[in-house]
């Protein structure tokens, strides 16, 4: 099913969303798919057909001509904008359709590929709390310096910095060999991550892959089945 994305300007305006998985009505946990350059929303929900749980729902946003932002990930944050902007737009759109069908940020996963990766990784560092997880493949932060990409929190009375993602789950999942993201900025990702309150989960895979592996889909479906268990347990009176 197709539905237009609401709230977002620039390049992506015209977005829309494809979801996919659980009906609104049975949604416990809400899945926000970031497809990769070149890639597009259904196939990427085809695709989230291996780690499919009862109760998750799938939102996929689609950027306009298969494209996230013009430049690589690694030039300055300038070059990809507005198109950086209004893709992290497309990813709040998103978070706000699951709202809507009942489903808490501390329900939804974000899972982004490659060029789809790096703006779950933006969107996380623009608008941090807790978050149900986040899976960055084959990606990192965009940016040429990553030394200024923080997560940055308040200051509270004290005058100490807070960690606002609190403790989010953030797997970060790439290949020693990937050619086209350097692992060590895949690393600097991970540490800001780390430095902004995330538990971070950082996986660095021998050979040259470059997407989703088999074993990434397992851990994706542990998480969304950790979350739907969460919701079934019963209160304690």
């Amino acid at each position: 099913m197709n539905r237009p994305l609401l709230g977002v300007e620039g390049p992506h305006a015209d977005a829309t969303l494809v979801t996919g998985g659980a009906p609104a009505a049975a949604a416990e946990v809400a899945v926000v798919l970031v497809h990769g350059r070149g890639g597009t929303p259904e196939g990427f929900v085809r695709l989230a057909d291996e780690f499919y749980r009862p109760g998750a729902t799938f939102l996929a946003p689609g950027a306009v001509r298969s494209n996230w932002f013009p430049a690589n990930h690694d030039a300055p944050v300038a070059a990809n904008e507005p198109a950086l902007t209004s893709a992290v737009d497309c990813v709040a759109a998103a978070c706000r359709v699951a709202g809507e069908v009942g489903v808490d940020p501390e329900e939804t996963v974000f899972v982004g590929v490659s060029q789809g990766g790096s703006v779950v990784s933006e969107f996380l560092r623009r608008h941090p709390r807790r978050y149900g997880g986040a899976f960055v493949v084959s990606a990192a932060l965009p940016g040429a310096d990553l030394a200024g990409c923080d997560v940055v929190g308040a200051v509270d009375d004290a005058g100490k910095r807070a960690k606002p993602l609190a403790g989010t789950p953030v797997a970060l999942d790439s290949s020693a060999g990937d050619p086209y993201v350097p692992i060590e900025r895949v690393r600097t990702t991970a540490d800001a991550f780390e430095r902004g309150g995330a538990a971070v989960d950082l996986r660095i895979d021998e050979g040259d892959g470059h997407g989703l592996a088999d074993a990434t889909m397992a851990r994706i479906a542990d998480r969304i089945a950790s979350l739907v268990d969460s919701d079934a347990e019963p209160t304690a009176e």
